[in-house]
């Protein structure tokens, strides 16, 4: 994967917030950073990362990379990415209210058929500490997708969510802020989640690519 920096422009304003190990997390927090996203969907190609999968399934997966730098670009919305070895392999954005609404996560591989450890759960465990944060917050709700590469539905599970709907290609599900708390208890043993003192950086030249 290779993307180049066309912009000279350094005024770049993503916050380095969290270190997860190896992984690594960034808000983006400025418009100028959102160049940097919109490129992710026409660098990554799935079909180039992992083995033994549909074309159905390969299309579906590109399709939730672009429909998450799609709700990065809506206003109003948070947005990390997340990185592994200072290469890009995930992205969770969502609405932050009482009623929290996850538009959309997504991870992928930086290596052939290696999957990223803890990727998605350290996204998860981002957004539920961003949930706890906010006074009064009640629940937090998604869509599960039912016709990609991997059983969405039973991962979210684990993480306390709860179907509450079905729809032909997705299941509507969420989850309480008691759930979370407790969630996010359990995740904690398992994620090595340690807060930065947030620094701006550019994500061009930051990220090895």
């Amino acid at each position: 994967m290779d993307i180049n920096c066309t912009n000279n422009n350094l005024n770049f304003k993503a916050l380095h917030i969290a270190n997860c190990g190896n992984l690594k997390l960034y808000k983006i927090t400025d418009k100028s950073d959102l160049n940097y996203i919109k490129e992710l969907p026409q660098k990554i190609k799935t079909e180039n990362l992992m083995p033994n999968l549909s074309k159905d399934e390969y299309s579906r997966w590109n399709e939730m990379l672009q429909y998450a730098v799609d709700n990065a670009l809506t206003p109003g919305n948070t947005t990390y990415l997340e990185t592994y070895n200072n290469k890009p392999c995930g992205i969770i954005t969502f609405f932050e209210d009482k009623i929290t609404e996850l538009d959309c996560i997504c991870t992928w591989p930086i290596e052939f058929g290696k999957k990223v450890k803890f990727a998605g759960q350290t996204l998860f465990y981002q957004l539920f500490s961003d949930f706890q944060k906010i006074k009064g917050g009640k629940k937090i709700k998604l869509e599960a997708i039912t016709n990609g590469p991997y059983d969405t539905v039973s991962k979210y599970e684990k993480l306390g969510f709860q179907q509450t709907d079905t729809l032909p290609t997705k299941v509507k599900m969420e989850t309480t802020a008691p759930k979370v708390k407790n969630t996010l208890k359990n995740l904690s043993n398992t994620i090595e989640y340690e807060e930065t003192n947030p620094e701006k950086i550019n994500l061009y030249t930051e990220l090895e690519l």
